[in-house]
């Protein structure tokens, strides 16, 4: 394992320069002040006050175009748009205030199209592409600072550990949400100074850099297309950045120290899960397994789309392929984990129609996975990855639509109810909810416990509905002919012409 690899910079355009640090400052500065009046708090006096604000800001950073004809027409509808937010903050002024405030800043800078369509998209663009132009120009100065700047060489050691810690800071949260018992051992360390961080104002600040972004750093669409251009005209595995932090050294401490957190994981399901053994006073099984299915498939496509860029990469060393495949089967058995806990999940409070497709989801995902294994074993490409992944899907899909849902569901939460095996009392009231191919559950649970007027007159209510749509030739299917024919034998009080 080495560090010296070097960092190509094949690719990139001469005389690049980073974007520019007052904007950065100004655009962080605003988020904050945008958090501190916003966030978690009603809107008044201070909407106008600050966008009064971000348009000084926005103008004394970007080039304005000369001549009075362009200035005239835009302070009057900046002042018209605040001159009606001072008035009232109504969902109408909030409509009207973006589109007019990216107009204007687009007009006094000269990157105003001449057509009618072009402006609409320079203002759609400003309100809609703020993450995306962040994010492509924070890649554009860490490109510029690899590419143009001699690092130390603790700078290169500091970025190479960027990629196994930040991820994996990433999988202890997803495992800790995951596994309750993790989750009281994490309780157990010194983190209370965590408890006064307020995550939603976090998020907060990150979105309005993100908005904002177009409105301090405004650019045309022409600027805009020809860093798009000269952004895809490179392929991202010969990106700078992505040498630098996908480096054959990085990519091994991440497997590592990946592997490392996933097996405890594993250890843990297969001493609780997988063979029974009791668990910690206070968590039952039920808990243990409703808590971790979902989490779990996050991180194991989280996984997946991690091996994908490290299989990507040229020169993936014999080692980093060994801990890649481990990792994926330590993943498989993830995803079979969360399978086995929504199964405990299901049979402690019975089966729905979400709960089903995340079944069939969590197959989904761990053929993926497998396929990721044959597609090492065989030496494909990613591309015959993604079109493996999708006949898969499509043959899951596939089979999946010639089951009745409705009636499979119903079926298994009856024989799993709690007067025929033991199990949770049956909520009848949804099975009437799934359908009227529920229809022939419900008699069978009215047979199990006896006469229920409730219970029957939804049951009729249900057939009826069904047979007075379904009265037309060009409605029939062989599904519904099957109910039609059953509901035959099975009158109950309905009348089989569809008149209620």
């Amino acid at each position: 394992m080495t560090d010296t690899i070097p960092v190509t910079t094949a690719g990139r355009t001469p005389g690049g320069d980073a974007p520019a640090l007052p904007a950065g400052i100004t655009v962080a500065g605003l988020a904050t002040l945008a958090t501190s009046l916003f966030y978690d708090a009603p809107l008044g006096l201070d909407l106008p006050a600050f966008l009064a604000l971000l348009c000084v800001g926005s103008l004394s950073l970007n080039w304005l175009a000369s001549g009075s004809g362009r200035w005239i027409p835009a302070a009057a509808a900046l002042a018209a748009v605040l001159a009606l937010l001072t008035d009232a903050v109504t969902p109408l002024s909030l409509l009207l205030f973006p589109p007019a405030v990216a107009a204007c800043l687009l007009h006094l800078t000269g990157r105003w199209p001449a057509s009618v369509g072009g402006r609409a998209r320079s203002v759609g663009a400003m309100l809609v592409q703020g993450p995306r132009r962040l994010g492509r120009d924070c890649l554009a100065a860490l490109e510029w600072s690899v590419d143009g700047v001699r690092r130390p060489v603790f700078v290169t050691l500091a970025a190479r550990w960027v990629l196994p810690l930040g991820l994996g800071l990433i999988f202890c949260l997803l495992l800790t949400m995951a596994n309750p018992i993790l989750n009281a051992w994490a309780t157990r360390l010194p983190l209370d100074f965590l408890s006064g961080i307020d995550a939603g104002r976090i998020v907060f600040w990150m979105v309005a850099l993100a908005l904002l972004w177009p409105f301090v750093r405004v650019t045309g669409p022409g600027v805009d297309g020809v860093s798009v251009g000269a952004s895809a005209g490179k392929r991202w595995r010969d990106h700078p950045v992505a040498a630098l932090l996908l480096s054959p050294a990085a990519l091994v401490r991440a497997l590592v120290l990946f592997n490392a957190l996933f097996a405890v994981q594993s250890a843990l399901d297969a001493y609780y899960l997988w063979t029974g053994h009791p668990l910690p006073a206070g968590l039952t099984h039920a808990a243990y397994a409703h808590q971790g299915a979902y989490p779990l498939v996050l991180t194991a496509l989280l996984a997946a789309l991690f091996v994908l860029a490290a299989l990507d990469r040229p020169m993936v060393s014999p080692t980093a392929r060994r801990l890649i495949i481990a990792w994926v089967a330590q993943n498989i058995l993830l995803v079979l984990s969360a399978m086995l806990r929504l199964a405990g999940y299901v049979q402690a409070y019975s089966l729905t129609v979400l709960r089903l497709a995340a079944f069939l989801w969590m197959v989904l995902v761990a053929v993926g996975l497998a396929l990721i294994l044959v597609r090492m074993a065989l030496g494909r490409s990613n591309r015959w990855l993604v079109g493996a992944n999708l006949a898969a899907a499509v043959i899951l899909l596939y089979a999946t639509a010639w089951v009745n849902g409705p009636a499979l569901i119903a079926q298994f939460n009856l024989t799993h109810s709690a007067r025929v095996s033991g199990g949770p009392e049956l909520d009848w009231s949804y099975l009437v909810r799934l359908g009227p191919q529920a229809i022939p559950t419900l008699d069978e649970y009215l047979t199990i416990q006896g006469p229920d007027k409730e219970i029957q007159t939804a049951r009729t209510e249900l057939a009826q509905r069904f047979l007075s749509h379904r009265t037309d030739w060009r409605s029939w299917t062989l599904r519904d002919q099957r109910l039609k024919d059953y509901l035959a034998a099975h009158p109950n009080g309905i009348d089989q012409r569809g008149h209620p």
